[in-house]
């Protein structure tokens, strides 16, 4: 069940720290301060927690700083997905996204050898629109045969089309409610 308190903390340090900058969001800033990288990583894990994943994954970037944090709440491991022809060693499963928010498509890779087949997984991210990296982990997943079981991101834009593609999606924010 999720903690409402926990919920709360998260979403006030959010809301007091976000930012636009030049017509761009301004998701680091929140986690510069200790206090707020706290109450977001709380919040993500308590998201997260009741799907029981087996690991944590994180796109690059910011999914790299937030994953492992919200892995290591939960007692669970971490593992990456990389963009764009990063360096990998051993054998990697390879898929190309959709395109983004921006326009572009991208090639996601994670290593086979840390997935089994059921294994459940959850992904954290800072940010869902147009949900095309978190479709194309799922698939990249799915050749592994791992299943993605959750999504708990900070902030949540996300369509309803998009939503019948991925499983639960969780914020501690909406985009609409930010300043």
């Amino acid at each position: 069940m999720v903690d409402p308190a926990i919920q709360l903390l998260g979403r006030q340090h959010i809301l007091q720290r976000f930012r636009w900058i030049d017509g761009d969001a301004d998701t680091w800033t929140m986690l510069r301060d200790p206090a707020a990288l706290r109450a977001v990583v709380n919040a993500l894990a308590d998201l997260m927690a009741n799907h029981q994943p087996d690991v944590i994954v994180g796109i690059e970037a910011r999914g790299f700083v937030l994953g492992p944090s919200v892995a290591i709440a939960l007692g669970i491991g971490f593992s990456p997905i990389r963009k764009n022809g990063a360096k990998f060693p051993g054998d990697v499963i390879r898929h190309q996204s959709a395109t983004d928010y921006r326009g572009r498509t991208q090639v996601f890779e994670a290593r086979r050898d840390h997935y089994a087949s059921g294994q459940r997984v959850g992904l954290i991210d800072d940010w869902i629109e147009t949900g095309s990296q978190a479709v194309a982990a799922q698939r990249l997943l799915a050749t592994a045969g791992a299943e993605l079981a959750a999504v708990a991101v900070i902030i949540d834009e996300a369509s309803d089309d998009v939503r019948h593609v991925l499983p639960p999606i969780q914020s501690i924010v909406t985009a609409a409610e930010l300043p």
